[in-house]
């Protein structure tokens, strides 16, 4: 008997339960996982939304159970399916604490990425990896001034942009934003 309550209590919990693995590995798959990685993440992410859904449905089983409603326009009887106000927001917490849990598992570590990161970037800017690595600050995808970039910016004139103001409108900002020295 408690077998056949399980798998009732499954086939309940199994739409929004897959829905929200699907959603999770579409935007997976959208945002450049594999399709492999993406199937991987959305069925880590229906096992995992299914268990506290299904603790949920059996914890308050009334929540759940059909209403009918009289339509006070029309005098229509209508059946609706209740739920659980904590449905959604508990959906949403264990799909984002699956994928922080389960990324690593999937997309591998970080240096992994930078590693793939710096092989693209290589190929695109068309530099050896080598060189690329000069431009980068170390362990990480960001760029770091250069020699050249930094003698640039020390040959620029020293100069303030209130240097290009009319003498005049520069007494009357001074002025403006600092009374006490008038």
């Amino acid at each position: 008997m408690a077998l056949a309550g399980f798998g009732q209590l499954l086939r309940q919990v199994a739409r929004p339960a897959l829905t929200s693995g699907a959603f999770t590995g579409g935007m997976s798959l959208l945002t450049g996982s594999t399709p492999l990685q993406a199937l991987a993440t959305g069925a880590v992410d229906a096992a995992a939304s299914a268990i506290p859904l299904a603790g949920l449905r059996k914890l308050s089983p009334k929540s759940y159970q059909k209403r009918t409603l009289i339509d006070p326009k029309t005098k229509e009887t209508v059946v609706q399916q209740g739920s659980h106000p904590l449905d959604t927001p508990l959906n949403i917490v264990t799909s984002l604490g699956a994928s922080y849990a389960t990324a690593p598992l999937i997309y591998g570590n970080q240096q992994e990425q930078i590693q793939q990161q710096l092989m693209q970037r290589s190929v695109v800017n068309q530099l050896p990896i080598q060189e690329e690595l000069a431009y980068l600050s170390p362990g990480t995808m960001s760029q770091v001034s250069t020699t050249e970039f930094q003698q640039l910016l020390n040959q620029m004139p020293q100069r303030s942009w209130t240097d290009y103001l009319d003498p005049s409108d520069a007494q009357m900002i001074q002025e403006a934003l600092n009374p006490r020295l008038m």
